[in-house]
């Protein structure tokens, strides 16, 4: 079989051929009846797998509720260049994942950050 007579398989990504029904490499359903690539993970998209750094951002965002202000910074940064993602590839989604990112990491990332310029600068004063 001449390699333009195949495909990549949507799911795991190997060669199969243009016309199967099913992928004989991961068994996933293809063609009409398979999964497209907007759908996203088997939470309907609801997840960002394909946009990585809103997915991580967000993620920073949710823990840097706990007093640990590089958190909430790398949330910021992360959630920015999910969004630039985001823009660049709307199929990869994860835009809300990216704004709670920036909102809340910003947002705990700032204040930790002034509380601890805070502390040392009393400590500092203290001596």
């Amino acid at each position: 079989m001449a390699d333009s007579e195949r495909i990549p398989c949507p799911v795991c990504g190997e060669k199969i051929v243009a016309t199967a029904s099913v992928c004989r490499f991961c068994g996933e359903q293809v063609g009409e009846g398979g999964p497209s690539r907007e759908e996203g993970d088997s939470t309907g998209g609801v997840i960002p797998y394909k946009n990585m750094p809103a997915l991580i951002g967000y993620y920073c965002g949710v823990f840097s509720i706990i007093p640990c202000f590089p958190i909430g910074l790398v949330a910021l940064v992360l959630g920015i260049m999910g969004l630039k993602r985001a823009k660049q590839h709307p199929e990869v989604k994860g835009k809300a994942h990216a704004w709670i990112g920036i909102i809340v990491g910003g947002f705990f990332g700032l204040v930790y950050t002034g509380l601890t310029v805070l502390v040392i600068i009393s400590a500092a004063m203290g001596q």
